[in-house]
């Protein structure tokens, strides 16, 4: 039987890697950009060369949401591989329940601190927004919930983020039980 590995979104880099060792699981990781999801082909492509790369030694593991890409799931069903049940990679941290949850109380954009340190990457650099786009963008959404595992956060990449968004940014305490679950599904299902 083949090993198993993940692949996962760098903007859940730290997430990942704590729940594995929390888990005590010693799985090899490697790591998409999360840059290269403001554009489909680029994704497309950034996976499969993952995928190649890790099916040459282990059974792939997809830690990215099963909506991140219109035709993932067939993607990862060509290398023999397994993608979360998870649309995105907040549910993945979240779970559904309390994504459903909160969004029904208002609307809601998420955030983790990984995702904080890459936002001009993937807004600026890769979407090519200026701050009227992001205020355009954002102004949808009544705030900006910061997913914090008790992360020190650098307080300029909140404040540059709510200038750019004028969206009010608060932190929102989580644990990694979800993520942990649905490692422990994934490879569940592997072992049967």
């Amino acid at each position: 039987m083949k090993r198993c590995i993940f692949i996962g979104c760098s903007v859940l880099e730290t997430e990942i890697k704590q729940a594995l060792d929390e888990l005590g699981l010693q799985n090899k990781i490697v790591f998409i950009d999360a840059g290269s999801h403001v554009n489909l082909d680029r994704l497309e492509q950034t996976l499969r060369k993952k995928l190649d790369e890790v099916n040459r030694v282990g059974k792939p593991i997809v830690l990215v949401g099963n909506r991140c890409h219109p035709n993932i799931d067939n993607i990862v069903k060509e290398y023999d591989g397994q993608i979360s049940a998870s649309s995105n990679c907040l549910e993945l941290l979240l779970g559904k329940e309390t994504m459903n949850k909160l969004n029904r109380e208002a609307n809601i954009f998420y955030t983790t601190v990984g995702w904080l340190e890459k936002w001009k990457e993937i807004f600026i650099t890769g979407l090519g927004w200026d701050s009227i786009d992001g205020r355009q963008n954002f102004g949808f959404y009544d705030k900006i919930l910061l997913l914090d595992l008790g992360r020190p956060v650098d307080d300029m990449d909140i404040l540059e983020f709510y200038e750019f968004t004028q969206v009010p940014i608060e932190p929102y305490p989580i644990t990694l039980d979800n993520l942990k679950k649905e490692l422990i599904r994934l490879l569940g299902r592997e072992h049967h």
